[in-house]
C-alpha cells in the first residue's frame, strides 16, 4: 500500500468520525439533561456504562459496519477517498465488518468508558485496574495507526481478515 493510500485511510477515518458527531451530541446532550435533572445521579457505575454503551457505541459500530457490508464496501469517508473494503469473495459482509468496527471503534471506546466511569466513582488513587484500562484504550488506536502505516494493514484489518483498497 502505497503512503499515499495509508494517508487517505487515515482521512477517511477523520471523515467516519466527523460523520459520527451529530449522534455523539444527541447522545451526549440527553446524558446532560438527565445528569443535570439529577436523574442519572443514582445509577449505578456499572448500569450508567452499559447505557452508553448500547446508546452510543452500539449505533456507531453497527452503522459503521453496515457500510463496510454494503454493495458499496465503504464508510462515507472511504467512499469520499475512493477506497473500499474488498475480501475473501465479493465483500467482507457484515459479520466481517462487525468484527473490523467492534475493534475499530468499540473496543477503545468501552474501554475508554470504563475508565472514565471507574475515575469518577472513585476517591482518591485510581486501582491498577483502572489505569490498565485506560492505557490500553490508547494503546489499541495507537498500535492500529503504526501498523498502518508501517504496513498497510490496521489491527482491525488483521483482526477481521480485511484490507482496504483504492476502488
Amino acid at each position: 500500500m502505497s503512503h499515499r493510500r495509508r494517508g487517505a485511510r487515515v482521512l477517511a477515518t477523520l471523515i467516519d468520525i466527523a460523520c459520527m458527531l451529530p449522534w455523539i451530541a444527541v447522545v451526549a446532550a440527553a446524558g446532560a439533561v438527565l445528569y443535570v435533572s439529577g436523574v442519572t445521579h443514582e445509577v449505578p457505575e456499572l448500569l450508567g456504562n452499559a447505557i452508553g454503551f448500547v446508546t452510543l457505541i452500539v449505533p456507531i459500530t453497527l452503522a459503521g459496519s453496515g457500510f463496510d457490508g454494503t454493495a458499496r464496501h465503504a464508510t462515507p469517508g472511504k467512499r469520499a477517498l475512493h477506497l473500499r473494503v474488498p475480501s475473501r469473495g465479493d465483500g467482507p459482509g457484515f459479520v466481517r465488518a462487525l468484527l473490523r468496527h467492534a475493534t475499530k471503534y468499540a473496543l477503545p471506546w468501552e474501554l475508554g468508558h470504563t475508565a472514565v466511569f471507574a475515575l469518577v466513582g472513585s476517591t482518591g488513587a485510581p486501582p491498577l485496574w483502572v489505569t490498565v484500562v485506560l492505557i490500553a484504550a490508547y494503546a489499541v488506536p495507537i498500535a492500529s495507526l503504526v501498523l498502518m502505516l508501517a504496513t498497510g494493514r490496521a489491527l482491525h484489518d488483521l483482526v477481521a481478515g480485511t484490507t482496504v483498497v483504492a476502488g
